[in-house]
């Protein structure tokens, strides 16, 4: 593993654009193509703002843990509130709430993240709450710069932030 990044937030949109900033910066460093980069911040603003968005959290909290390899990074993100099942999802493109009161067509964030991801999974969070794990397979410009990344792959760093 490169880096292991886990993040404790308040279900707060305004922590998405910090948690997206920390994906890209190291992708860009590692030299991910573009498209890959791209892909793994859309996943990431999906996960943390569906769980602002309808998690609910006991303690207005979630955590998000960005596990960095040569090969690919997995996006995790845990609440601890309502859960569901997909079953009670309305259908796509049907009125929903949105932030601040507001309304939104919506429905379109699953099976975005079911494309963009190589591998998308729902559990369940004892005793409340679900557990989202994308995987995204990287692709990098050169082979040099995957051979670097595979270097620090074997080396790894770990790193846990909470923001208050």
């Amino acid at each position: 593993m490169i880096l292991k990044l886990s993040l404790d937030l308040p279900e707060d949109v305004h922590f998405v654009p910090l948690i997206r900033q920390f994906g890209r910066g190291l992708l860009e460093f590692l030299m991910v193509v573009h498209a890959d980069i791209s892909d793994v911040e859309t996943i990431i603003t999906e996960l943390a703002s569906n769980v602002i968005r309808h998690a609910h959290s006991e303690n207005g909290r979630f955590n998000i843990v960005l596990e960095f390899y040569a090969d690919r990074v997995l996006i995790s993100v845990i609440d601890t509130g309502d859960g569901f099942s997909f079953r009670d999802i309305p259908e796509v493109g049907t009125v929903r709430p949105d932030f601040g009161g507001g309304q939104r067509y919506g429905g379109f964030g699953l099976p975005m993240l079911d494309a963009l991801s190589d591998h998308l999974d729902f559990r369940r969070t004892d005793p409340h709450g679900t557990t989202v794990c994308a995987d995204k397979h990287l692709q990098y410009a050169n082979q040099h710069d995957a051979d670097k990344s595979e270097a620090m792959n074997q080396k790894g760093v770990m790193a846990t932030v909470s923001a208050v």
